[in-house]
């Protein structure tokens, strides 16, 4: 995927007199959670990132990039948050969070017409299962124990794979799920595996203070109707 830097001065949101320290943000394409509209960075999970940063005073840069690159950034790099990421059993103590920005559904998706039907976890693991390296799906099929998982670089090329017959099912979110038949993608959900909390994952040296900051302002838009607006606005 090619990389996208949006400039500072589009997206640098803050108060003059802040004393936070600047946060890096990074996020992959993502729809609906976070994508591309014009030159800005729009989405479920974009829209309360950009938002809670500038109820919190908080400056930010922000970039779009692949998500193995994305969130190994976070996990590497001081004051380095990305969104919109699952909180994991896996990933909890590897970040520190800012959450809840949505709670969603984990699925298998089959291609349309496909006889693949498992009724449980135990059934759907008989199955070739693709996923996008370093998703976090890739690190929940891991933990149950999914014996034959096809990692690729990007959910595009897994869906292609899905499309020829190289994978069975695809795990993914519910909300990609229904963002995918919106464009009239051939495929059908075929499995529920769990619910997750979708969140900003942050760098352990994240600078404490900061985050306060940040959380308060998710909880101010929560109380006041700003998180639901924006839900409401995608679905």
């Amino acid at each position: 995927m090619k990389k996208i830097l949006l400039s500072a001065i589009a997206l640098v949101c803050f108060m003059g007199h802040s004393n936070a320290a600047e946060i890096t943000l990074t996020t992959e394409d993502y729809k609906p959670y976070n994508f591309m509209e014009g030159d800005k960075i729009v989405g479920i999970g974009a829209d309360q990132v950009f938002e809670l940063m500038k109820r919190a005073g908080v400056p930010y840069k922000a970039e779009m990039m692949q998500w193995s690159r994305a969130i190994g950034l976070a996990e590497k790099d001081p004051n380095t948050c990305v969104f919109t990421a699952s909180h994991s059993a896996e990933r909890d103590k590897r970040f520190t969070w800012v959450e809840p920005l949505f709670v969603d559904r984990t699925i298998l998706i089959r291609k349309a017409g496909s006889s693949v039907a498992p009724k449980t976890v135990d059934e759907a693991k008989t199955f070739r299962v693709g996923t996008q390296a370093k998703d976090y799906t890739e690190d929940l099929l891991k933990t149950a124990g999914f014996p034959t998982i096809d990692p690729a670089n990007n959910l595009e090329q897994t869906l292609k794979k899905l499309e020829a017959g190289r994978v069975d099912l695809v795990a993914v979110s519910g909300s990609f799920y229904e963002n995918l038949k919106k464009t009239g993608a051939a495929v059908e959900e075929a499995f529920v595996i769990n619910e997750t909390t979708l969140s900003m994952a942050c760098n352990l040296n994240t600078d404490p203070a900061t985050l306060e900051k940040m959380r308060a302002a998710l909880k101010s838009m929560i109380d006041d109707g700003t998180q639901a607006a924006i839900l409401a606005k995608y679905q």
